[in-house]
């Protein structure tokens, strides 16, 4: 038996590609996983040998800019466990249909509300805390709901984490990985997903 971590291929969708940005996101899940790193230009296959995938953040506006049709086939084909976060998440619920909208700037500590309970959110009780900056939000409608549960919502954004009705794949709009000790077991919580399915 191997006591080596599972493997995460980690989606770097940043304008430019910036060691800088990407190390919150290497910092967060390194405890739990052997992380590999590629460019969102690099992408071009939906075969991921990794066990899991993670989706950055982008300072990217997706209203502005075209989304990767690499990346959009990845979220609809891939079976493994993926998680897109802020960017990630918004662009995950696009590949399905969902509509994206663009209001004020949100920098700050975002008290969230858990709305169905969900392995990603184990442990956070009734509330709980994460980053927020972001200017584009998912939308709930009935896109969006055919799809797609919506977890958790706060006073600033009510999709703020999804899960797919039938495919292993999460959204968070908040950041986890700038979050501090409050993001921590997000990380834990996919790495125990990721675990259960390679199980399975």
């Amino acid at each position: 038996m191997t006591s080596s971590k599972p493997s995460v291929l980690l989606i770097e969708t940043h304008p430019e590609p910036s060691r800088e940005k990407l190390a919150p996101y290497i910092h967060w899940l390194e405890p739990h996983f052997a992380v590999t790193n590629v460019y969102i230009a690099a992408l071009e296959s939906t075969i991921v040998e990794q066990d899991a995938i993670v989706v950055t953040g982008s300072e990217w506006e997706i209203l502005k800019n075209p989304v990767p049709e690499a990346l959009l086939r990845l979220y609809r084909e891939t079976a493994k466990p993926l998680l897109g976060i802020c960017w990630g998440h918004q662009t995950l619920a696009l590949a399905w249909g969902a509509s994206i909208i663009s209001k004020p700037i949100i920098q700050t500590i975002e008290k969230m509300c858990v709305l169905k309970q969900d392995e990603f959110l184990d442990g956070m009780g009734e509330t709980f805390y994460g980053f927020e900056s972001h200017y584009e939000h998912v939308v709930r409608n009935p896109v969006l709901l055919e799809h797609f549960d919506v977890l958790a919502s706060s006073p600033s954004c009510e999709v703020e984490a999804i899960r797919h009705k039938k495919r292993p794949l999460w959204g968070a709009q908040f950041h986890p990985e700038r979050s501090g000790e409050l993001g921590m077991p997000f990380a834990r919580n996919f790495y125990r997903i990721v675990e259960q399915l390679s199980c399975r």
